[in-house]
Parts: structure tokens; C-alpha cells; sequence
């Protein structure tokens, strides 16, 4: 597999978790049940895919769950690269004909024990170095993993020169940002607030976050969720805001994933900075016409390039 993803040229994208989703609709005529992987590793690897891109999911699966996970994988353009857990798989059934998202039962993520954790960072790490670049997203709901694998992933990483983009926060990237660097760190608005590293929206506050973390050693910083699809940019000791077009919503969720894996396809193919902004939030942009986490359309993702707003704009610090 590590011949193929390195001759291949494929993206390498780490998920502590994947969940089989099972969603009730209302249709015209009775009921429609569907029936989908998910997590937040599994939408940015979609996308990235539907981007045109060859991508390598690393993720634990288990039991009959993980089975029909790993199934369902298969039928997409994404390749999987599973390790055994003993658990099953968490699993999630909403009911969502009224229009609201209604839980119906969800099969919990008990977490991985040591020999599975070990086997899960020495496949990602394997799958990284073949490939490259990876994306690495945030624990799920903070099972099993600790602290220390995003601290080694970030030293060995580093050392190892593979380039990386994160889409994560907290206590993962802090973790992470200890021992190794980000050369692309995309994060909500609204994830900063909840860390309490901001606690007013104004340029010059979240651009005094941005400055931290970059000292830490994120190379590039994307805060998205900002009004009006705004987000605040900080590249190559150069600052933008970046202005996504306003389209009706079909669901809001996923932008963020959706732009995450544009830039990550952007850094791989090697997109001057701008060119990669831009194909980042047309990305985000055309995810929300959709109902369905990191499955926008590529064509209308490269049409509305020519409608993101990239303005360039001095350090709100006032440096």
C-alpha cells in the first residue's frame, strides 16, 4: 500500500474515528433512509476526492459496523487504510422528517486500547511519510487517544519533512503544536471562542490569536465563520481576508471540512498562496448547495473561483 500511495501521489488524511451514519428523511411518498460513513476524516477525504485528488483515510474500524463502514468506502474514490479495533465501530440513527435533526440512537465510541492506538500511529505515520502531506483533524468526542499521540505525530512528523495541514483545536493542537509545526492551520471562529482564545470577534483580537499560534508554529493560519463567509488569513507573513459567495444554503454544515480538503489540494498540487485561499473557500462555498458533508461538486467549486474575494490588508495588530 505505501508503494501505491506514493506512486499515486495520494493525500494522506488521519481520523481517530469513523462513524456509520444512518438518517431517516421525508420524501414525497413514505420515508428515505440513508445509510453513509461519517466523521469529520472521512468529509475532508470526500472532498478531497471530488477535488480531483487521490486520498489515503487512516482510521480504526471494528466489529459489523466498522464492516459496512469499510464497504461503503470502497464504493467511493476514497482508499482506506484500517486498522482492527476490537470495539464496534460508533454508529449514530437520526430522524430528521420534521425538519430538525432528532436522535434516535447512537452507538457510543468506547475509545481504542493501547495495541490498537499503537497500530493506528504507526499506519498513519507509515501513510504519511509515503504520501507526503496529511490532513489531521481532531479526536472524536476525545475518545481513547490521548494527548501524546498528536505530540509525537508533531515531532516525528516534523522531522520527517511532511508537509501538514490541521482542522482541529484545543487540547489536540496544542498537543500537536508542542513538538511539531503546521505549514496550513485551518480553525472556526467559533472553536477559538470555545478554547477561550478570543472573546470578541474584531480583526485585531482574533488576529492577536492568530499571531500566538503562529509563534507556536503554524506557518499559515485560516479563521473561517467569520459574517458574511469572511475569514481572516494569516500566509506567509502576509495578511488577507478572504470572502466566500453567499449562497442559499441547503445545509450549512461542512463548509469548514469542505474548505479544509481545498486547501489541503491546493498545498499539494503546489498553488501559489492566493490560488489556494481561492480554491479553498470556493470549496466551502459550493458544499453548502448540497445536502451532504464534503460532497460538493468540483465544477461548480472552480466556477465559483472567479467569485471569492481575496483582499489583501494590513497586520490588524498594527505591526
Amino acid at each position: 500500500m505505501s508503494d501505491e500511495i506514493a506512486e499515486r501521489g495520494l493525500v494522506c488524511v488521519f481520523a481517530s474515528s469513523l462513524e456509520l451514519t444512518i438518517t431517516i428523511e421525508q420524501a414525497d411518498e413514505g420515508d428515505e433512509i440513508h445509510v453513509h460513513p461519517g466523521g469529520q476524516g472521512f468529509w475532508i477525504a470526500r472532498m478531497i476526492d471530488h477535488l480531483g485528488e487521490g486520498v489515503a483515510l487512516c482510521a480504526p474500524l471494528g466489529g459489523e459496523s466498522g464492516n459496512v463502514i469499510a464497504s461503503l468506502i470502497a464504493q467511493s474514490g476514497v482508499a482506506l487504510v484500517a486498522t482492527h479495533r476490537q470495539d464496534e465501530s460508533p454508529v449514530y440513527v437520526h430522524d430528521r422528517r420534521t425538519g430538525e435533526r432528532v436522535i434516535v440512537a447512537e452507538q457510543t465510541d468506547p475509545g481504542l486500547s493501547r495495541h490498537e492506538t499503537d497500530d493506528l500511529y504507526s499506519r498513519t505515520l507509515e501513510t504519511a511519510i509515503s504520501s507526503g502531506l496529511i490532513v489531521l483533524t481532531s479526536r472524536y468526542r476525545n475518545a481513547g487517544i490521548p494527548d501524546s499521540f498528536y505530540s509525537r505525530l508533531g515531532s516525528d512528523l516534523s522531522s520527517l519533512d511532511v508537509k501538514v495541514v490541521g482542522d482541529f483545536h484545543g487540547p489536540d493542537l496544542e498537543a500537536f503544536l508542542k513538538e511539531g509545526r503546521l505549514d496550513v492551520l485551518k480553525v472556526s471562529l467559533d472553536d477559538l471562542r470555545g478554547d477561550g482564545l478570543v472573546d470578541a470577534t474584531d480583526d485585531r483580537t482574533v488576529a492577536a490569536a492568530i499571531s500566538s499560534l503562529r509563534k507556536k508554529g503554524a506557518r499559515a493560519i485560516v479563521v473561517s465563520g467569520g459574517e458574511a463567509g469572511k475569514s481572516l488569513v494569516s500566509l506567509e507573513d502576509q495578511w488577507y481576508r478572504v470572502t466566500q459567495p453567499t449562497l442559499q444554503p441547503a445545509d450549512f454544515r461542512g463548509s469548514g471540512d469542505s474548505m479544509t480538503a481545498g486547501l489541503a489540494v491546493g498545498l499539494h498540487r503546489g498553488l501559489a498562496p492566493q490560488e489556494m485561499l481561492k480554491l479553498g473557500a470556493s470549496a466551502g462555498a459550493a458544499n453548502v448547495v448540497r445536502r451532504g458533508l464534503g460532497s460538493a461538486d468540483a465544477g461548480l467549486a472552480d466556477a465559483l473561483g472567479e467569485s471569492v474575494q481575496i483582499e489583501e490588508i494590513a497586520d490588524p495588530n498594527g505591526a
